[in-house]
């Protein structure tokens, strides 16, 4: 009967550590998903942008309909009760969207911010590869999703299971908003160029960075598979029309397959823009990685 006892003193004890570990990460949790920041004090006004080009922009370089759809009334992106439920916002001005109620501003600050108009961070959006939009670009971009049709869709809203929240607390998950020089200030406008200049801009608002790592050598694993070199140590001995067909078919010169690279999106980039980035790639260190 005494071990019994004590036996049933551990368990209970387990239990009630337990409970309050997974309340310490509840509450942890819930206040990083809370916090603020205090965005830029400055307003943001689209007038004039262009619409045909900021169309292009979407559907290409930022690739904005892979999240949001190619009629930009978002999509559900994880729906999994042990890690998160996390969707893309409709960016209409339909039931549920929210182009009906968003300032300018309010999506200058969620597109290169990362942030809500009250000051609490997103979850997913690349903002800290828009953060370095330029102001006509970005004009162009909030034009085209102002001017698309209402769509009547509603998104579920943001929450964390079990698993999120750990991740979140333990610092596995991070929100860009916290990368991002919020007081850094905006280029007016980045003049389209066949140039590394230009390739440089497109590389960084194109998240080139984000899968193929700050030295573009690859390594990180996009749903299991790692992101390719694409410093000239791989890519170098690439002509710019084999660079382009790997872009808009999918295949590259060897005739291997890109299969987490988002080329349907970046294959309709323009041929001037194609060439900035082999361009820009071209001048960059050479990186020998295994698969080089």
């Amino acid at each position: 009967m005494r071990f019994l006892r004590g036996l049933l003193y551990v368990v209970l004890g387990l239990v009630v550590l337990a409970v309050l570990l997974a309340g310490g990460i509840w509450f942890a949790s819930d206040r990083a998903l809370a916090a603020r920041i205090t965005p830029p004090a400055a307003t943001f006004d689209a007038t004039g942008g262009d619409v045909a080009r900021g169309r292009h922009f979407v559907a290409s370089t930022l690739d904005c309909t892979g999240c949001h759809r190619a009629h930009l009334d978002g999509a559900t992106l994880i729906n999994d009760p042990m890690l998160a439920t996390i969707a893309a916002t409709n960016l209409t001005r339909g039931a549920g969207g929210i182009g009906a109620t968003f300032t300018d501003t309010d999506f200058e600050r969620a597109i290169r911010h990362g942030l809500r108009p009250d000051g609490t961070r997103l979850v997913v959006m690349p903002s800290e590869a828009f953060s370095a939009l330029s102001d006509a670009d970005l004009r162009d971009v909030i034009a085209y999703v102002r001017s698309f049709p209402p769509v009547d869709r509603s998104t579920p809203a943001r929450s964390l299971g079990p698993i999120g929240r750990l991740g979140l607390v333990l610092g596995k998950f991070t929100f860009e908003a916290d990368h991002i020089d919020q007081a850094a200030p905006h280029a007016a406008a980045q003049p389209p160029a066949a140039d590394a200049v230009y390739g440089r801009y497109l590389a960084h608002i194109g998240s080139c960075y984000d899968c193929h790592s700050a030295n573009l050598a690859g390594g990180k694993s996009i749903g299991g598979i790692p992101a390719a070199n694409i410093t000239p140590a791989a890519i170098g001995t690439w002509s710019l029309g084999q660079f382009e067909t790997t872009l808009r078919k999918g295949v590259d010169p060897s005739g291997r397959h890109l299969r987490a690279m988002p080329w349907r999106a970046i294959g309709k980039m323009s041929d001037l823009e194609l060439t900035a980035l082999y361009t820009f790639l071209k001048t960059v260190p050479r990186v020998t990685t295994p698969n080089t």
